[in-house]
C-alpha cells in the first residue's frame, strides 16, 4: 500500500490505496496506470445529478449502487469503486493470461480499436504502463 499511497498523495485515488492494494501487483498496477489515464487519478471525474462524485476513476461504463451517471457508472464508495473496476480488470488478465497493458486496449476501445487512431492507442498503451511498472516491480 506505501507505494500506492505515495505515488497518489494529493489526489482523490490516494483514499483508494487500501482497497488497491488488495489486489495482486499485476491487477493493481492496472488499475493505477488506467486510473492515472483517464481521470488523472480522480482529478476528471463523472458526477452525478447533484455534482457529487461517482468514485469512477477509470472510465468504467457498468452501472455502479448509484447507476450511471455521464455514461459511465456511479458507485456510492471509493471502496465499491474498487471492488467493481478490480474484479473486471482481474478478470480480462486471466482471460488473456497476461496482465501487459498492451493487451489491455479492451479498457480504452472495446472490442475493436479500430475506430480510435493509432497513435491514441499507443499512448493510452505507454501512459498506463509508465504507472504500471512502478507498481509491478515494487
Amino acid at each position: 500500500a506505501q507505494t500506492i499511497r505515495e505515488m497518489t498523495v494529493g489526489y482523490p485515488l490516494e483514499v483508494m490505496a487500501p482497497a488497491i492494494s488488495a489486489y495482486d501487483r499485476q491487477v493493481a498496477g492496472l488499475i493505477v496506470g488506467i486510473a492515472k489515464k483517464e481521470s488523472n487519478w480522480g482529478k476528471r471525474v463523472p458526477v452525478d445529478a447533484t455534482g457529487a462524485d461517482c468514485f469512477n476513476y477509470w472510465g468504467f461504463k457498468g452501472a455502479g449502487s448509484r447507476g450511471v451517471a455521464m455514461g459511465h457508472g456511479c458507485f456510492g464508495s471509493p471502496e465499491e469503486a474498487v471492488e467493481a473496476v478490480g474484479n473486471r480488470i482481474a478478470e480480462l488478465v486471466a482471460k488473456r493470461q497476461t496482465s501487459e497493458p498492451k493487451n489491455m486496449t479492451i479498457w480504452k476501445c472495446g472490442s475493436s480499436c479500430a475506430t480510435h487512431s493509432p497513435e491514441s492507442v499507443r499512448k493510452w498503451i505507454a501512459d498506463v504502463d509508465m504507472y504500471y511498472r512502478q507498481i509491478v516491480k515494487n
